[in-house]
């Protein structure tokens, strides 16, 4: 079934006109995607019976050091519930992403197409309206640098 899975998705990807890269031993499709607001790759998966389409919200270096992660996790919950067909993830390593599932049996060119569109989507709403308004933990003052100025 996972060849038969493949093969559909080249299929679909050829006739959305997409350019990409098929890594075989993966099953992955990585596809490079050029919006107004980024340029980023969509990867799509063929993994047993189901095909994953993520991609790279941003990167755990790309977050601000004084990050509040538990608001902003709970920020990308919520987000998840309230925009349809969008939904974050964290990778292992701490990175934003956004993906969605659909399994072999329903997968036809207009539900990936919305599948994938949904995963755009949700990159370019990260970086337009979550990136800048990251929550942050405030530090009422900063005594880290004064210690080792004053202690020797």
């Amino acid at each position: 079934m996972a060849r038969e899975a493949v093969n559909k998705v080249k299929e679909i990807l050829d006739k959305m006109g997409l350019k990409y890269e098929y890594v075989e031993k993966e099953d992955l499709f990585v596809v490079p995607f050029k919006s107004d607001v980024k340029e980023f790759n969509v990867l799509v998966a063929v993994r047993g019976d189901w095909v994953t389409t993520l991609a790279m919200a941003a990167k755990k270096e790309e977050l601000p050091k004084d990050l509040d992660e538990k608001e902003l996790y709970k920020l990308l919950l919520r987000l998840s519930l309230e925009l349809s067909e969008v939904t974050f993830g964290l990778t292992e390593f701490g990175d934003v992403v956004v993906h969605a599932e659909s399994h072999v049996k329903a997968l036809s060119p207009e539900n990936f197409e919305v599948e994938f569109a949904s995963v755009v989507f949700g990159v370019e709403y990260f970086a337009r309206e979550v990136a800048p308004k990251l929550p942050r933990i405030r530090v009422p003052d900063d005594m880290s640098k004064k210690i080792y100025y004053y202690v020797a």
